[in-house]
């Protein structure tokens, strides 16, 4: 009979790599809660032999090339298990302070003599037909779009070595578990800038970017090695002109037309645990910059872009542009 596999039966994992590249034997596997609308890319390049040979062609051949697979993924930002992937992104220590709940502050990892390289992971993937395992893998981007109407998620992208498929489960991914932590909410999210909470932000985004990518030598068709970038750290905002003095075109100065980087802190809370667990990012200076009015809809709508700029306060050691404190029920730390 005809048989179609159903993408629902699918489901996310990642563990921390111990030594880079090498699919852990045994562990702990976190689960990650994600969207349908998962993403692996089998990227095994060919190069094509455009030769002349006497006829009006072409290509006559095409011979493999290297291979770098990746994987996007959607999922909500729940407090137990997004601090992994901020670990991922930003690769500092997280310092865990008290008895429960937990605070976890992760920061940017910075370190010469290791690259200074966020950790590794390896992901896998059951897409409801095959389980895919992909190693040495190192996260490039994560963005966090938020909306009052909507419900607060983040869009992640790992880059990593080619992907292995298999018809069972490995076992240390064998075990699903999914925790009772729900999703945030987006009208659940508080934005400060210059320390005045801002009620009238309709909403924005966040993106974490390590220009993450595979780095070929001769030899071998894997890359050498996944190597993350310097992180950059950007985003933009939506309000309604709920004032004539809005801070970023209006007031004295405008925050969004002159160099005034400014602290901001954006708060991601879930409503509905009693311990109300937080995810928190703070950008100590911000550069607001090409903002826009417009008046297309019933009201007048203003809207800027960002980049957070490095600093001292958001860093461990040197500079760093963010810095993330979660508040959660979990006490192991996430790296």
């Amino acid at each position: 009979m005809a048989l179609a596999y159903a993408s629902r039966n699918g489901y996310l994992a990642l563990i921390k790599e111990v030594t880079y590249g090498t699919t852990p034997a045994s562990g702990t596997a976190t689960f990650i809660p994600v969207d349908a609308d998962v993403a692996l890319a089998l990227g095994q390049k060919f190069l094509a032999n455009e030769a002349l040979v006497g006829s009006p062609v072409a290509t006559i051949d095409q011979v493999q090339g290297v291979r770098s697979d990746d994987i996007t993924f959607k999922c909500g930002l729940y407090a137990d298990s997004f601090p992994l992937l901020i670990a991922a992104a930003l690769g500092g220590t997280d310092t865990v302070t008290g008895v429960g709940p937990y605070t976890h502050v992760i920061k940017l990892l910075n370190s010469a003599s290791t690259g200074s390289q966020p950790p590794s992971f390896s992901v896998m993937l059951f897409d409801g037909a095959n389980y895919w395992t992909m190693a040495g893998c190192r996260l490039d981007t994560i963005e966090i779009p938020f909306a009052s109407d909507g419900v607060t998620d983040a869009t992640v992208k790992f880059i990593g070595n080619p992907a292995t498929s298999a018809t069972s489960a490995p076992t240390v991914f064998a075990t699903p578990s999914w925790s009772s932590v729900v999703m945030i909410p987006g009208w659940s999210v508080a934005v400060t800038v210059a320390t005045v909470s801002l009620a009238y932000i309709q909403s924005g985004s966040l993106l974490i970017s390590r220009g993450t990518t595979a780095l070929f030598t001769e030899g071998t068709q894997t890359a050498y090695v996944n190597f993350a970038g310097p992180i950059k750290v950007t985003g933009k905002m939506t309000a309604v002109v709920a004032t004539q003095s809005d801070p970023w075109t209006a007031a004295s100065p405008a925050q969004a037309l002159t160099r005034d980087p400014v602290a901001t802190v954006l708060t991601f809370t879930d409503t509905n645990d009693t311990n109300t667990p937080t995810i928190s990012f703070t950008m100590t200076k911000t550069q607001f910059m090409e903002p826009k009015r417009t008046q297309g809809k019933l009201y007048t709508e203003v809207e800027a872009n960002f980049e957070a700029v490095s600093n001292p306060t958001d860093a461990s050691t040197g500079f760093s542009p963010i810095a993330s404190t979660t508040i959660n029920n979990t006490s192991a730390a996430y790296n």
